[in-house]
């Protein structure tokens, strides 16, 4: 039996039929879009070349990644970033907020 690639959702087409299945290769996917672009902008904001001189420096540094991700984040669910499950199908993320 080939192997398949983990590090890349199955596109829509493949989706398991199964509702809880389903619901896990949608949050694959997600998952996916948040390091592709979430983490990884993060991580071009940080300067790796120059070590930082001090403990409240490198504190700066990380808080600005962690912003720079959060931002990212809600640009994602804002749609800025056009999103696919494959070949054939795109992706559009919503929040959904539940007052208790």
């Amino acid at each position: 039996m080939p192997e398949t690639d983990t590090s890349i959702p199955r596109p829509y087409d493949q989706w398991r039929t199964k509702p809880i299945d389903r619901a896990e290769d949608a949050a694959y996917v997600f998952g996916r879009d948040l390091m592709r672009y979430c983490h990884a902008e993060a991580m071009k904001s940080v300067d790796s070349a120059a070590l930082p001189k001090s403990v409240e420096e490198l504190q700066k540094r990380v808080a600005g990644a962690i912003d720079v991700a959060l931002h990212n984040v809600v640009d994602l669910l804002e749609g800025f970033f056009p999103m696919d499950a494959g070949p054939n199908h795109k992706v559009s993320y919503a929040l959904s907020v539940q007052m208790i």
